[in-house]
């Protein structure tokens, strides 16, 4: 697939509304991706990275935002193929979960995309591949995931040995489907590395644009023993200063770039089974630039929650009852990776006990300690990272073979 710049030069320049909609940007097999559709998705990205809308901004990421409705086209294709479906009204709850991170209704949240010219039904497609992807990853590869007691244990291992230097590390990933796409994509990856020094939001851009995983928590992978890191990325990591974003390295993922958000130097004693704890937390919704008013209303809210929790029971209830976003049990994770302030309340906090409401990334968070894990708790941390890893993996490989197997065709 080749981004010609006479693509970048019409996205640059809009034309009207009714010939965008028939202008056809790509095909991929039985599918066509409008001029309009793409569009729509690179406005949405600018939005969300916080860069000015500019020609110069659009033609650092319309590269991969295209990149990215094929492959989210490929995944829909194959969805319907294996008869997975999204029903309307998921697609709805979920859209309606972004607006409430985003401290809105969705008739807020439409108002706003609608005044930048994306319409409700780019947000709708996006959440719609990102759910029927999710089946297909589940009825597909799932079940092939087999973690074995040797590999646990050398993990178990690897993990108890700590480093005396950690980083909190960010990605955004770009896979390489065929060597000769690397050429293209390693221009991509420079573009939006233009983007992100010109003060695009990292996190927003990951969700955006990045492949693995952990685009859905903004592209961070939690702290990280710095020798732990293959080497590669070692070597471009060990010398970034908080804060400060990669050139482009070529992994064996695909094309990566890291952001270093912080650094800690951890006790070399500090035993890794008594940091393990199963959490449940209750997010009462609040967007980063609300005003006191609402901070104080979601405050109040909280806390009137608070008093009806007697422990992680209580929690699940209230966060299945409310639909509320990134609400219920956790599972198992480690103390000191968790943000600070939550990990100095869990730290001292006995099993069945509930935290006060305390602010956070996403909101007033109420966090609940379910259990403290010891051995049993950090093999079972151990084995749910290790399958994370295959799956993604397998997914991307996945969807690689798809992308290799499709007719796809870049009309612009």
């Amino acid at each position: 697939m080749a981004v010609l710049g006479a693509l970048i030069l019409a996205v640059a320049s809009p034309p009207v509304r009714s010939q965008a909609s028939l202008t056809i940007a790509a095909v991929v097999n039985e599918d066509v991706i409008t001029l309009r559709e793409l569009q729509e998705r690179l406005a949405f990205a600018i939005v969300a990275s916080g860069l000015p809308d500019t020609p110069e901004t659009r033609s650092q990421l319309v590269g991969q935002v295209l990149r990215n409705l094929i492959d989210e086209t490929l995944q829909l294709q194959e969805a319907r193929r294996l008869g997975l479906r999204v029903a309307p009204q998921e697609i709805t709850q979920a859209a309606r979960e972004v607006a409430r991170r985003n401290g809105m209704s969705l008739e807020e949240l439409e108002a706003f995309l609608a005044a930048r010219g994306i319409s409700r039904s780019a947000l709708e497609r996006q959440i719609e591949a990102q759910l029927a992807w999710a089946r297909v990853v589940e009825q597909q590869i799932r079940p092939r995931v087999v973690v074995g007691r040797q590999q646990i244990e050398l993990a178990v291992e690897t993990l108890g040995r700590k480093d005396a230097s950690e980083v909190r590390l960010f990605e955004i990933l770009l896979p390489v489907y065929a060597p000769e796409e690397e050429a293209e994509v390693m221009a991509q990856a420079r573009e939006l590395v233009r983007a992100l020094r010109n003060g695009a939001d990292f996190r927003a851009l990951a969700q955006q644009v990045s492949a693995a995983a952990s685009a859905e928590v903004g592209g961070d992978l939690g702290w990280l023993p710095l020798s732990g890191l293959v080497a590669s990325v070692q070597q471009v990591v060990a010398g970034l200063a908080p804060g400060t974003v990669s050139d482009p390295v070529r992994t064996p993922r695909g094309i990566q770039i890291f952001m270093v958000a912080e650094r800690r130097t951890v006790a070399a004693d500090d035993p890794r089974a008594e940091q393990v704890v199963e959490l449940a937390q209750l997010v009462i919704p609040l967007a980063a630039d609300a005003d006191a008013a609402r901070r104080e209303a979601a405050l109040r809210r909280a806390e009137r929650f608070r008093s009806e929790i007697r422990g992680c029971a209580d929690i699940v209830r209230f966060a299945r009852e409310l639909a509320a976003p990134a609400s219920g049990r956790l599972g198992w994770l480690l103390i000191d990776e968790l943000p600070a302030p939550f990990a100095d309340l869990v730290r001292t906090m006995r099993p069945g006990e509930v935290s006060p409401p305390v602010p956070g990334p996403l909101g007033i968070h109420i966090l609940g300690v379910c259990r403290r894990g010891g051995e049993e708790g950090l093999r079972e941390l151990v084995r749910i990272r290790l399958e994370r890893q295959q799956i993604e993996r397998l997914a991307a490989r996945y969807l690689r073979d798809l992308r290799m197997n499709a007719f796809i065709d870049v009309r612009i």
